[in-house]
């Protein structure tokens, strides 16, 4: 069995999306390809080539098809279970839309629905990677810059799950914010701010030693001992206040509820002005990640395109 290998998928995720996404096409035909896609995404995630033969209705708890039965058992219970559920909720409709016993057209609201489980897939790459290069507030800021350009949605979509995961984690609480009003708007983000209260204002705050550190790690030096920061921790005491500042502050607002992009085909002209920028950290968790990001935009056109 081998790997996925991105550039043999290159040029079929291409096609489907300019089939799916690009052309003017009948709901039933959306359907059908987006199954296709969500097939491809699928391999993606539990990391099988091209030579071992793959069907959504295999991606079940013990499964028949013994190479996706062992690459769900090395994602572990809780990914694989959240796999299970976005694939139920493509496969049933994406049948439909290739058989011909359904001779009704399918609504956009159905489409829709699946088009949002596809975004789960591009998304629990991301949850995964997070999960094994552990997010937090010392992680690669190359990492965390090139995250942002993505679709506010995936972002949102990505932390929401890690910050079930782990509540207490700055970075994710940090990002998820952000997200929320990049995918919603500032009065969304203080509501969750606000139901969230009692458990952000729990979370253990940085010490002199770590805020240092971070400043050191994560800060980009724009003189000579002064750096910039993401996180103003010398600020404050607790994070609460933190992000209802950063809820506040004029510069959240660029982007609030996808003002400079929304989609992959807004975001990408920003990801590929971001490639060309030289990035000295060439580690084992920068490299991987930038491959994700290349790989989340095989086959995507600029706006500008369409």
């Amino acid at each position: 069995m081998t790997n996925f290998n991105d550039n043999e998928y290159a040029s079929l995720i291409g096609n489907l999306l300019h089939d799916t996404k690009y052309l003017e096409i009948s709901n039933m035909g959306k359907l059908a390809g987006l199954r296709k896609h969500a097939e491809v995404m699928v391999r993606k995630n539990l990391n099988i080539g091209s030579n071992t033969k793959i069907m959504l209705g295999q991606v079940r708890s013990y499964s028949k098809n013994l190479a996706v039965n062992s690459k769900m058992k090395k994602m572990g219970t809780e990914l694989s279970s959240r796999l299970i559920e976005i694939v139920n909720r493509i496969n049933p409709l994406g049948i439909a839309g290739t058989h011909t016993q359904h001779t009704e057209e399918f609504s956009d609201e159905e489409v829709e629905g699946v088009e949002d489980a596809l975004l789960d897939l591009y998304a629990l790459i991301f949850i995964s990677h997070f999960l094994h290069f552990k997010i937090s507030i010392y992680s690669p800021p190359q990492v965390l810059h090139e995250f942002s350009i993505l679709p506010p949605i995936i972002r949102y979509k990505t932390w929401s799950y890690l910050f079930e995961k782990d509540k207490k984690n700055i970075q994710v609480v940090n990002k998820l914010c952000l997200s929320i009003i990049k995918t919603f708007n500032k009065d969304t983000a203080y509501k969750w701010l606000d139901h969230n209260s009692e458990e952000i204002k729990a979370i253990p705050y940085p010490t002199n030693d770590e805020i240092t550190k971070y400043i050191q790690t994560g800060g980009v030096e724009v003189d000579t001992g002064l750096y910039q920061v993401s996180l103003d921790f010398c600020k404050y005491d607790n994070m609460y206040d933190l992000l209802y500042d950063k809820i506040k502050d004029p510069r959240t607002s660029v982007n609030e509820s996808g003002k400079m992009y929304k989609s992959f085909e807004e975001a990408i002209k920003h990801y590929n002005a971001y490639k060309g920028i030289n990035i000295s950290n060439n580690s084992e968790e920068v490299v991987i990640f930038h491959s994700l990001m290349d790989f989340v935009y095989l086959g995507r056109k600029s706006k500008e395109e369409l």
